[in-house]
């Protein structure tokens, strides 16, 4: 199948049971179940990650903090001081405990997911990293406060009803992996009398959840840089709202005469002007 986009055409990915609910309530019922983060050795910043073959989560940590990202807590000329992040499809958290504790992000910190299992999850595993420094420090710097993780259906529930929602939108909004998972939804949305695949839909909900002026970064397996561009600037519902800033350069493989990269980062900037 696939659908106008610009004046291109988008294929769809075949659904998988890798975009439904029901996948990842089983995967972290399991986690949980299985006690993960109740084991003393437990690492909670290497933790099982679809992108860690190619060290997706360190390459990101290292861009975002870099002092030429313009929200980087290492940029002296940053206009933002403590910006908002929101991270959608949070799994487990472990992305957000780097950037917090590794990468000094300040601002207020927000983890969303569909699963309630997911969240029950994110909030053992920071728990553990608070009671874990209040042992070992006299005076303990986190606080159970400073990473929200919240149940939230970004299809069918509105952010600005949400307690978490900055007004004005997010300063800088993350995905890994959650777009790759939307495209292999079965799900379908009404618009205008028509039913379309959710990942047609997710980009411009995306958007709109950012600042203007603000950020967000995309990271997949499943699409290649330019469709991800063609995604997230070309839809009906997208266009004049986003324009690609950078990109996270990884290792190129080489197959056949052909090169590529098996993951792909894109970073947008929410164009000021746009509505």
């Amino acid at each position: 199948m696939a659908r106008n986009v610009g004046d291109h055409q988008m294929k769809h990915l075949e659904p998988s049971k890798l975009g439904t609910k029901e996948y990842w309530d089983q995967c972290y019922e399991s986690e949980l179940e299985n006690g993960l983060g109740q084991e003393d050795n437990t690492d909670l910043t290497d933790l099982e990650s679809w992108f860690s073959e190619v060290n997706a989560p360190a390459k990101i940590l290292e861009y975002l903090t870099d002092e030429e990202f313009p929200l980087s807590p290492n940029n002296p000329n940053r206009t933002t001081e403590k910006p908002n992040v929101l991270d959608l499809g949070c799994g487990n958290g472990s992305s957000l405990f780097e950037l917090k504790l590794e990468g000094g992000y300040e601002g207020k910190i927000v983890g969303v997911d569909y699963s309630q299992h997911s969240i029950d999850l994110a909030r053992r595993l920071w728990s553990r990293h608070v009671e874990e420094q209040a042992g070992e420090a006299q005076e303990s710097t986190l606080r159970a406060d400073d990473i929200i993780f919240e149940k939230f259906d970004l299809l069918n529930d509105e952010p600005a009803q949400q307690a978490w929602w900055p007004t004005g939108g997010f300063d800088l909004v993350t995905d890994k992996g959650t777009f790759d998972a939307i495209s292999l939804s079965p799900e379908t949305i009404d618009q205008l009398g028509k039913d379309v695949r959710v990942c047609e839909v997710y980009p411009g909900t995306v958007a709109r959840m950012i600042k203007p002026g603000g950020y967000l970064l995309i990271t997949s397996v499943n699409w290649t840089e330019e469709e991800i561009v063609r995604w997230f600037t070309e839809g009906e519902n997208v266009q004049g709202i986003l324009e690609e800033y950078s990109r996270i350069k990884y290792h190129v493989y080489e197959f056949g005469g052909r090169k590529g990269q098996l993951v792909a980062s894109i970073c947008f900037r929410r164009i000021a002007s746009s509505l």
